[in-house]
């Protein structure tokens, strides 16, 4: 079966993890997870990672004693599986694509790729925690709007009396800011326009990527076998190097505003201090 060479070129945009790719440290390569865990860092069901193993498109897990132990290279390749789902392929034409983009290619190869690519590109996994604890910390200010919101923005999503967060992180930062008295809803909206903003970022990022790294193959369906380690390395090294650009950019924009909106409140505050 001959894959359309669009279908060959996109997945390289969601391709599962490996742990060759020269950049990678060994716990980015590893990230031991079980079952249960892998389900819930890759938004599936233990039901379905099984499912995907009896079809032949997800590997094995490793054996430790009597369990099984997946690592990053499952949740990639589950990432894949998803996507591709999406788009209408079947689990069988799934698993013909991953053979067909294998024929000639080292495994080590095609699983180094796919892992620069397609890994997370943040550091922080999904969480489930209680609806009491969501209460605990934001209080009244935690309304049924906010709520609503928040899910929207998929900060968490509601199962029941627990919620799986996807970043507590963010809802950490919120519950300190909403104690020096700043409306949760608020924040929302603020996180809102952020979200717009840092994909349009984030977009443009990544097409640079695609367009200098990749494009340059032309109508190859795939880059020399010898080139993979080559463009996984290089997009390692991207990682970090657009982390720091967006850190230095948010640092000189939050300047600029503390200059703009802070600095006359101040001078005010010190004309109404009496002199001494």
């Amino acid at each position: 079966m001959r894959f359309p060479e669009d279908t060959i070129n996109n997945m390289a945009q969601y391709l599962p993890q490996g742990a060759d790719s020269p950049a990678q440290t060994e716990d980015e390569a590893q990230g031991e997870y079980s079952v249960e865990e892998l389900a819930l860092a890759a938004n599936t069901t233990v039901r379905n990672i099984r499912a995907y193993q009896d079809r032949g498109v997800l590997p094995p897990p490793a054996l430790r004693g009597r369990k099984g132990i997946y690592n990053n290279q499952h949740l990639s390749r589950l990432r894949l599986i998803a996507n591709l789902l999406e788009r209408g392929y079947t689990l069988s034409s799934i698993r013909e694509l991953l053979a067909a983009m294998e024929q000639g290619i080292g495994l080590n190869e095609l699983l180094g790729i796919e892992s620069a690519i397609n890994s997370p590109w943040g550091n922080e996994a999904p969480i489930v925690i209680p609806m009491t604890q969501m209460v605990k910390m934001f209080g009244t200010k935690l309304t049924p709007s906010a709520i609503k919101k928040a899910s929207d923005l998929d900060l968490f999503s509601i199962n029941g009396a627990q919620l799986r967060v996807t970043s507590m992180n963010t809802l950490k930062t919120a519950e300190e800011l909403c104690k020096t008295g700043i409306p949760l809803e608020e924040l929302l909206e603020i996180l809102v326009v952020m979200r717009g903003n840092v994909q349009s970022v984030a977009d443009s990022f990544v097409k640079l990527v695609a367009q200098h790294v990749l494009e340059p193959y032309g109508e190859q369906p795939l880059p020399p076998k010898e080139e993979f380690p080559q463009i996984a390395e290089l997009v390692w090294r991207l990682r970090p190097l657009a982390q720091i650009v967006v850190d230095a950019e948010l640092g000189r924009a939050m300047d600029h505003a503390a200059n703009r909106f802070l600095a006359d409140k101040l001078e005010s505050i010190l004309k109404q201090l009496p002199e001494e």
